[in-house]
């Protein structure tokens, strides 16, 4: 308890500690307490019995005191492996209880000592479980002296060939690894065989999503001092916003015009010379024909691609609902007036919109713009989906249309492959395989 309580001074410390969740309310098991998703407060109160006068002026004096605040923030650690076996219906037919196909390890960086994989038992993990599929998430580590307990929340997906999950279910554990014992798992030990074959996909696939989360290691969360009464920077930066594009909407102390078809745009030279080395370029070279009229005169694009560009420069957004289509053409504008974080926000919002029926021709897209984010985008999509598109009319046309970009897809392709296989180091740390691996059976082409 504070000093002061029994000094008689008349200031009072008040320290509050604020622990910051993202999640909705969860249950410390440890304590039946139920924890709010905001804060987690400690107060110091005055002795039972203090007089109610004394109580008073130090109440009062303690609302002019400077108030500290700790806040610690933090957020689950997430974790997606994304695993297609082929050939799984013969699986069902041929595997008997106990025998194991196994995923590639996979882990978050933040966590190097631990490892995850996916067991699948297609005939069962045991002899009771004959006739049911299993499928388990095993935990390890590479650490041999150290005992782990890791509570995680873990989602297994069957999807099918939209990408629809057509098996679910969610379940949490404790993942415990101690010295003497490699590994612990959590999972299902009896899937209906149906339920199963429901999800196979048309080439005779099982594609297999699994989500964890799990806490991280509250040892390494920093602890920050907030004071109070600061200033929100980001209500600060909306409002900035918001009177740059009003300039650009009334066109008040403007001094150029933008000219596209038949509509003209009054703009301010200093606002495209801050975000565009080539407006920058025109406007620096008294003897250009633009810094002459102060007109620029735009031809290859639509109006309507060019008020977003401009509506970009002054607002720094774009809005949510424009198409594939002004994306591409705000892409080759970007691309020509060296517009890179407008080209950044378009490809992303390309890349939300992705799927197995548009990659092709997101692809040719960002071949021909130069757009490196959208391409690596496309490339894991394209590999876990290769047979279905080597099929497709799109990726006949682009064999025919463009052999290049066709091979340079596959290249890539190939070289994300490669890095998803173990390294030898990674093969001596994965624990020894109990049981026969029947995808070791198969032949798959590379």
């Amino acid at each position: 308890m504070d000093d002061s309580w029994h000094s008689g001074q008349s200031l009072l410390h008040h320290n509050r500690n604020i622990v910051l969740f993202s999640n909705p309310p969860r249950t410390d098991y440890s304590h039946h307490q139920q924890i709010h998703p905001l804060a987690v407060q400690q107060h110091n109160h005055p002795p039972f019995g203090a007089s109610t006068s004394r109580n008073a002026a130090l109440v009062a004096s303690a609302e002019a005191a400077p108030q500290n605040e700790c806040v610690t923030a933090w957020e689950p650690l997430q974790l997606r492996q994304e695993w297609t076996i082929h050939n799984f219906t013969k699986a069902l037919d041929l595997a008997t209880f106990g025998t194991c196909m196994r995923s590639r390890n996979f882990r978050d960086e933040s966590m190097p000592d631990i490892c995850w994989q996916l067991c699948l038992y297609p005939g069962g993990k045991r002899e009771e479980n004959s006739g049911n599929v299993s499928l388990f998430l095993k935990m390890s580590t590479t650490e041999n002296q150290r005992e782990f307990t890791v509570r995680a929340e873990y989602r297994f997906y069957f999807l099918d060939d939209t990408g629809a999950a057509r098996f679910s279910n969610v379940n949490t554990g404790d993942f415990k690894v101690k010295p003497a014992k490699g590994s612990h798992s959590w999972g299902l030990r009896n899937i209906p065989r149906q339920k199963v074959l429901n999800c196979i996909r048309s080439n005779n696939s099982l594609h297999i999503v699994c989500q964890i989360e799990l806490v991280p290691d509250f040892n390494k969360l920093q602890t920050h001092v907030r004071r109070e009464h600061r200033i929100d920077p980001i209500t600060l930066t909306k409002e900035f916003l918001e009177r740059n594009h009003k300039m650009f909407i009334s066109g008040e102390g403007s001094d150029c015009i933008v000219e596209c078809g038949n509509q003209e745009f009054p703009v301010h030279k200093f606002v495209l010379m801050a975000h565009s080395d080539v407006f920058r370029a025109m406007f620096n070279h008294k003897d250009t024909l633009e810094s002459v009229e102060s007109r620029i005169r735009i031809t290859d694009f639509g109006p309507e691609t060019v008020h977003q560009m401009l509506t970009y420069m002054y607002s720094g957004g774009l809005p949510e609902d424009f198409s594939d289509e002004q994306a591409f053409n705000l892409i080759e504008i970007s691309e020509k007036y060296q517009l890179d974080s407008l080209k950044i926000i378009c490809q992303d919002k390309l890349i939300s919109r992705l799927s197995m029926a548009n990659v092709c021709s997101m692809v040719t897209i960002a071949d021909i713009h130069n757009a490196d984010l959208l391409m690596s985008a496309c490339i894991p999509l394209v590999r876990s989906h290769i047979r279905q598109l080597m099929a497709s009319q799109e990726w006949t046309e682009m064999k025919t249309n463009n052999p290049r970009l066709l091979n340079l897809v596959l290249e890539k392709v190939i070289v994300i492959s490669e890095k998803n296989l173990p390294t030898p180091q990674q093969k001596n740390l994965q624990p020894p395989q109990k049981r026969i691996r029947l995808n070791d059976m198969y032949y798959h082409p590379s």
